[in-house]
């Protein structure tokens, strides 16, 4: 009784070490995205003009801009977003007659942006993986506590179990802050990635019309088309 406890105490220890090492990075890099996300949340300081002003920023196409800090008690992520309209295109420009917008948009710069669409995409997905594999991850641990648990209680029944007992309880210990640390990564990705949902949302509300002008024009190049096209989403005006 006491060699098959070791055994299952051993095997359970090696399978956890196992588990933490796979999720370490992904949990690091979660970790240093949700302290910058907690720090821009942070009111800025009076004396601070630059936190006032905004954040500077590099865009697809190698721009500067500068993103404005959030309102008091905004996630930074505005729901209110209108399409932009354009009013020529030509082989290399597409002028828009959007009140407020910028006056025009280069082929190149639209598609990088649409570049960076598709990465977001993929993120999100991927922080979906992720926040699955941590709510799994969360039961199992938590099973596994239970078990380690009882395997404990039958050692202190067992004469000279009593450091056995003690071993399984450290291991309880362990499984259960394991579960804890899963079910905060879980959360954690999963309020990132609808974040991405939400940018995607308004990214397709804002630069739809773009894409189709530029699926649409004459002047479009085979390729450039296929480009857009790769999903199907676009479809040529009939």
């Amino acid at each position: 009784m006491v060699d098959h406890v070791k055994a299952y105490a051993m095997g359970a220890r090696d399978g956890y070490q196992d588990k933490k090492e796979e999720n370490g990075k992904e949990h690091a890099r979660l970790d240093k995205a949700h302290a910058q996300y907690k720090a821009r949340q942070q009111t800025p300081k009076k004396d601070d003009p630059q936190q006032q002003e905004g954040t500077t920023v590099t865009g697809p196409s190698g721009q500067r801009l500068v993103i404005a800090p959030p309102d008091e008690g905004d996630d930074g992520v505005s729901t209110d977003v209108k399409p932009l309209l354009v009013k020529e295109i030509d082989t290399n420009t597409l002028t828009l007659g959007t009140e407020g917008a910028r006056g025009s948009i280069s082929r190149k710069e639209l598609r990088n942006f649409k570049q960076y669409e598709r990465k977001l995409e993929a993120k999100e997905i991927h922080l979906i993986k992720v926040a699955e594999a941590c709510k799994s991850l969360q039961a199992a641990a938590e099973d596994e506590a239970k078990d380690c648990q009882e395997l404990a209680d039958q050692a202190k029944a067992v004469e000279g179990g009593e450091k056995l007992a003690a071993k399984l309880t450290k291991l309880a210990d362990h499984a259960k802050a394991q579960a804890t640390e899963a079910a905060e990564l879980h959360k954690r990705a999963k309020r990132a990635a609808e974040m991405c949902k939400v940018v995607l949302t308004n990214i397709g509300t804002r630069y739809a019309p773009l894409y189709k002008a530029v699926v649409d024009s004459d002047e479009t190049k085979p390729a450039e088309l296929r480009f857009y096209n790769d999903k199907g989403s676009y479809a040529p005006a009939a």
